[in-house]
């Protein structure tokens, strides 16, 4: 009987030891996770607030690179060109594409409202698009204020469907010095785009590819390179009957690199050359 009692005893004993084992261990096994969770806590924090403290510095560092860059393009230290195309795409696009990655160098295109499937091209190959017009009619886009608009709103739609770009960069067909719209049409366009954030670009270099079709490549050559001023827009167009502006971009290319300038996209911080000039924002809200 007391035998029995012992062993009864000692079983019990056994589990209550086993018990007071497990709940010790569960106990510790907490502390030493909850202790490895906090610790990992504290080391991701220092690293995030280091990896945010180098970002600071670096987008600091690019923000003083930059405007002492733009600053140094003002001063005419840097020479810019931007090689712009209107009127694509075409079946010359694929042409100027190869060239222009050939040389690693970008340039602007400002397109109509025909092979849209091509938008997507010339972003993805890393150049910029600008918004010329949809139907490029210019009876119709210079009837009147509503015409113009409904014109660009359009194709500006259409880049944003086809690219997801909500691209402001604009061109006059004809430029903004065109005689077709009369002046106080113009003005009404000119004053409205500044209001609605959309920013247009003449050139102050034209190749002469828009005077008709097939004209000499020795022509363009000459006409198309422009060393007068550090900032320069060439004009030049992406249509399938201007073979020899194809021809002769190589060579335009080259005469810019001997002379110095650099090859950019156009953005909104851009140089505007224009026409006629475009009010700011600022001077519209006195």
């Amino acid at each position: 009987m007391k035998k029995g009692i012992a062993i009864i005893g000692i079983i019990a004993a056994c589990v209550g030891f086993v018990y007071s084992g497990w709940h010790i261990f569960g106990t510790t096994s907490k502390f030493v996770q909850n202790h490895g969770l906090k610790s990992n806590i504290k080391k991701l924090t220092k690293e995030k607030i280091k990896k945010e403290k180098t970002l600071e510095e670096l987008t600091k560092k690019n923000e003083e690179v930059t405007a002492k860059y733009e600053q140094m393009k003002k001063d005419g230290k840097i020479k810019i060109v931007h090689l712009t195309f209107d009127d694509g795409p075409s079946n010359n696009t694929e042409k100027i594409l190869a060239i222009l990655k050939r040389n690693n160098i970008k340039a602007t295109f400002f397109v109509i409202g025909h092979n849209q499937n091509k938008y997507k091209e010339i972003i993805d190959a890393g150049h910029a698009l600008g918004v010329h017009s949809y139907t490029h009619d210019y009876k119709y886009i210079y009837a009147n204020e509503k015409n113009f608009f409904d014109d660009l709103y359009k194709l500006h739609d259409d880049i944003k469907a086809r690219t997801g770009k909500d691209v402001r960069i604009t061109r006059f067909p004809g430029g903004s010095s065109n005689a077709i719209a009369s002046k106080a049409l113009k003005q009404q366009i000119i004053t409205r785009m500044a209001r609605e954030g959309y920013i247009y670009h003449d050139w102050n270099c034209d190749s002469t590819d828009a005077s008709g079709n097939g004209v000499p490549v020795a022509k363009l050559i000459k006409y198309g390179i422009c060393t007068n001023h550090p900032e320069i827009d060439v004009l030049m167009h992406d249509t399938n009957v201007k073979g020899t502006t194809v021809q002769a971009l190589q060579s335009i290319i080259d005469g810019y690199r001997k002379a110095g300038y650099s090859f950019e996209v156009i953005t909104p911080s851009s140089m505007k050359i224009q026409h006629v000039k475009q009010p700011e924002l600022k001077d519209l809200k006195k």
